[in-house]
């Protein structure tokens, strides 16, 4: 029995770090195009569709965004205004700012803390501490928000949700850029 047991252990500290390599990080993306940028990008009159699945993969909530960018050198505002098919709406203001290493950071009303993120080929990795009211009341939630341009104007984004470390459901949006940018 105590073999056994010992077999198991071994096999988990085996398997770990080969699991770990596997997960994608933003240097995955350093050859692939067109280049993300996050100011580019987020400049101008945007639209957004999409969903909230909880952990068991359910749609638990929709939505559709309409947001408004501007930047001042690497400063920059991004608007957004949540109507969610339930009728009810949220706004969010971010405050971003790209840095001279090429990350970003942002604030913005609902965000507890710094958002930090960085961009890389097509793609932007964006992790940030979250508050959403649920039935009993405000929760803290962790996202891990990848987005990917597909083109000049539309980018595909999805977000793990996560609490103390569980994934507890997931944002899939699809945005659109104005044509007049």
């Amino acid at each position: 029995m105590k073999a056994s047991m010992f077999s198991r252990n071994l096999a988990v500290l085996v398997l770990l770090p080969l699991l770990w390599s596997c997960s994608t990080t933003i240097d995955d993306y350093s050859d692939t195009e067109p280049a993300f940028s996050l100011k580019e990008y987020f400049t101008g009159n945007l639209q957004a569709w999409g969903y909230v699945r909880d952990y068991k993969g359910k749609v638990i909530q929709r939505f559709s965004v309409d947001m408004k960018g501007s930047w001042q050198g690497n400063q920059g505002e991004l608007y957004e205004l949540f109507t969610y098919s339930d009728g009810t709406t949220q706004e969010r203001i971010w405050k971003l700012e790209v840095l001279e290493d090429g990350t970003s950071k942002g604030t913005a009303n609902d965000v507890i803390g710094t958002a930090h993120g960085k961009e890389n080929g097509f793609a932007f990795n964006w992790t940030y501490t979250l508050e959403i009211e649920t039935d009993d009341g405000k929760m803290n939630v962790k996202l891990n928000d990848w987005l990917y341009q597909i083109d000049n104007r539309v980018v595909a984004s999805q977000s793990d949700i996560k609490k103390f470390g569980v994934k507890v459901g997931e944002v899939v949006l699809f945005m659109i850029k104005s044509q007049e940018y």
